[in-house]
């Protein structure tokens, strides 16, 4: 179960970081960045549900509507609606970090419902897309921890 404990442990590091930065940092996007804490939080989320229902078909994705927001290639620049504030993201990703626990037990070892590719990387078990979703959540808090540091509020 080390790939859960692992995903549990980024996780936790990930909800730590946002909830002690200044709301009022969630929707600022610095020159240089491509993107906003609320995008980066919202995007952990949205991949990582993507990435379990292909690890496990019988996985329902939850708040499929937020994917327009916060899909690879989307932009806060783009949005014509409000996006989910921040506290339904964090709500959403401790909900999430839950359900992968409960949902997961004891199916690391299965083969994915879908294999998932990036490049020649194939990701064909359960444990592999648990394990790619977590070091992509790794990198976006890298890059929420760089926002935070560098967005100055008055």
């Amino acid at each position: 179960m080390g790939t859960l404990r692992q995903f549990n442990f980024s996780r936790s590091s990930t909800l730590r970081t946002l909830e002690k930065i200044n709301e009022n940092k969630w929707g600022q996007q610095p020159e240089g960045f491509s993107n906003t804490i609320l995008w980066n939080a919202g995007h952990i989320f949205a991949v990582t549900e993507i990435l379990l229902s292909k690890a496990d078909s019988s996985y329902t994705i939850r708040q499929p509507e937020w994917t327009a927001f916060f899909a690879p290639g989307t932009s806060p620049t783009d949005w014509s609606v409000p996006p989910p504030s921040s506290k339904d993201i964090l709500e959403a990703l401790w909900d999430q970090k839950t359900r992968i626990r409960e949902d997961f037990f004891g199916k690391t070892s299965q083969s994915a419902a879908e294999s998932f590719s990036i490049g020649s990387h194939l990701m064909d078990t359960t444990s592999s897309l648990i394990q790619f979703a977590t070091w992509h959540e790794g990198t976006h808090l890298g890059i929420i921890q760089a926002l935070d540091k560098i967005i100055m509020i008055n």
